[in-house]
C-alpha cells in the first residue's frame, strides 16, 4: 500500500511540474536569454569603450608630438578633437589647449575658457589644477572677493590643492593691503600638516616680512573681575553650662 501511495505522489509531482513548465517555460527562456544578452552586451560595450580610449589616446599623442615640434596650429587642432571626449581625455585636453592658446595667440579669454572647461570636466586632481591655474591667471585683475569665488571649490575642503588656493588668497589679501587677512591665512598654512613643503616655506618667509601686529594702546582696558567677598565665618554658638551636681 505504501508503494502505491509513493507512486501516486510521484505521478502528481511530475504532472504538476509538467503543467508548471508548460505555463512558464517561455518566461524562463526569456530570463536566460536576457542574462546571456546582457553579458554579451556588456562585453561589446567594454570593447567599444576600449576602442574609444585607444582612439582618443592616438589623437592626444599626435597633439603632444605636434606641440613638442612647435607646430602649435596642428597641436591645437588635435587637442580640440578631444573637447567633447567622454573617456577622460577632455580635462587633459583642456589643460593642453590652454597652454597652446597662450603660446599661439596669448588670448586670455580663450585660455580661461579652456581652463574652465577642464575644471568642469573633472572633479579630481586635473580639475583642481585647472581651478588653480585659472585663479592665477585672474589674480592680477580680480578683486579678493572675485578670486575667492573662483577658488571656492578648493577653499571648502582640505588638502594640497586647498593649501595652494589659500596661499593665493593670502597673497592677494596682502596685495590689497589687508595685512591681517594675509597673516591669518599664512599662519594657518604654516600649521597645516597637509600643506606642501614649498607652501609652508613660502608662507614662513612671508610671515617674517609682515609688520608686527598693531596694539591699540588707547583702547580701554578690560577691568579685572572683582572677586566676590568671602562669606563671614560662622560664629560658634555659646556652650550651654552644665549645672553642678549636688554634693552627695
Amino acid at each position: 500500500m505504501t508503494d502505491i501511495f509513493e507512486e501516486v505522489d510521484q505521478s502528481l509531482r511530475e504532472d504538476t511540474f509538467a503543467t508548471w513548465w508548460k505555463r512558464w517555460q517561455w518566461i524562463v527562456y526569456a530570463v536566460v536569454a536576457t542574462a546571456i544578452l546582457g553579458v554579451a552586451g556588456f562585453q561589446i560595450w567594454l570593447g567599444m569603450r576600449n576602442a574609444e580610449i585607444d582612439k582618443a589616446a592616438v589623437i592626444y599623442d599626435a597633439g603632444f608630438a605636434a606641440q613638442e615640434a612647435k607646430d602649435l596650429t596642428a597641436a591645437r587642432a588635435s587637442f580640440a578633437q578631444l573637447e567633447t571626449d567622454k573617456t577622460g581625455f577632455k580635462a587633459l585636453a583642456g589643460h593642453m589647449l590652454a597652454g597652446v592658446e597662450r603660446d599661439l595667440t596669448n588670448d586670455t579669454a580663450a585660455v580661461e575658457a579652456h581652463l574652465a572647461a577642464a575644471a568642469a570636466a573633472d572633479t579630481g586632481v586635473m580639475g583642481d589644477l585647472a581651478i588653480i591655474k585659472l585663479a592665477y591667471l585672474k589674480a592680477d585683475t580680480s578683486t579678493l572677493a572675485e578670486l575667492e569665488t573662483v577658488l571656492k571649490p578648493l577653499l571648502d575642503r582640505t588638502g594640497q590643492a586647498s593649501a595652494l588656493a589659500r596661499e593665493l588668497i593670502g597673497a592677494k589679501a596682502l596685495a590689497e593691503g589687508n595685512v591681517e587677512r594675509a597673516r591669518s591665512e599664512f599662519e594657518a598654512l604654516a600649521l597645516d600638516l597637509e600643506a606642501p613643503q614649498g607652501v609652508q616655506q613660502r608662507v614662513s618667509q612671508a610671515l617674517s616680512t609682515l609688520p608686527a601686529r598693531k596694539v591699540d594702546l588707547d583702547a580701554p582696558a578690560t577691568p579685572a573681575a572683582t572677586p566676590a567677598p568671602a562669606a563671614p565665618a560662622a560664629t560658634p554658638a555659646p556652650a550651654t553650662p552644665t549645672p553642678a551636681q549636688a554634693p552627695q
